[in-house]
């Protein structure tokens, strides 16, 4: 795909684009694999971190090769306090939260709330996760300092302030997993690389000059 293909502005296209690079497959092979080993699966977002780097430089779309595991392990430790904060943490959180309103409304004997308006805080946190996380990235990228990725007032507002743009990504990121739950693994990375795209676009603006 060339260069000016990567910033038009027919986002349907970015998918396919990605899909279709040569290579595609062999890099879905192996960041699908290792989506399902433990603590290696981290490696999954160094090399995600990768690629949102070179995409924010305006380098172009194609993907990192898994062989540069040395540049991919340098990027995972260093976006490892983004992972805490912008996605381990608001996991776990809305994790407990929606235990407990289950909990909750069960003892109530409350069942349709229990698992409608109990899986609420689970449901904010899957739509917040994803573009915190690569606004926090790019700006870390931006300045090359760590403190600039964990500013959380700063992050929210512009996640917040662009959601509308994000919406539909995050609806195809989400259908992608729910159609290749039997193979979470692959359906993840698959639908992963189209979603840091198109929000790298949307949030990334104050790098494209």
């Amino acid at each position: 795909m060339a260069e000016e293909n990567w910033q038009m502005e027919n986002r349907e296209k970015i998918s396919w684009g990605i899909w279709r690079q040569e290579g595609f497959g062999r890099a879905l092979l192996i960041g699908g694999l290792l989506s399902y080993i433990p603590v290696l699966n981290l490696l999954v977002w160094g090399y995600f971190a990768d690629w949102a780097g070179r995409l924010q430089r305006r380098e172009g779309p194609q993907l990192p090769e898994w062989k540069d595991g040395r540049r991919i392990v340098q990027e995972l430790v260093r976006i490892l306090p983004l992972f805490l904060l912008w996605v381990l943490a608001p996991l776990l959180l809305g994790g407990l939260l929606t235990l407990l309103l289950i909990g909750l409304f069960d003892v109530l004997q409350l069942d349709f709330f229990a698992y409608s308006l109990g899986l609420a805080p689970m449901a904010v946190v899957a739509a917040f996760v994803p573009p915190a996380f690569v606004v926090a990235l790019l700006r870390m990228n931006r300045t090359g300092q760590l403190r600039d990725g964990l500013t959380p007032a700063e992050i929210v507002r512009e996640v917040l302030g662009k959601a509308p743009e994000v919406f539909f990504p995050l609806i195809q990121f989400y259908g992608i997993l729910a159609l290749g739950w039997p193979l979470f693994g692959f359906a993840f990375f698959l639908g992963a690389l189209p979603l840091i795209a198109q929000m790298v676009l949307v949030y990334g603006n104050a790098d494209a000059a």
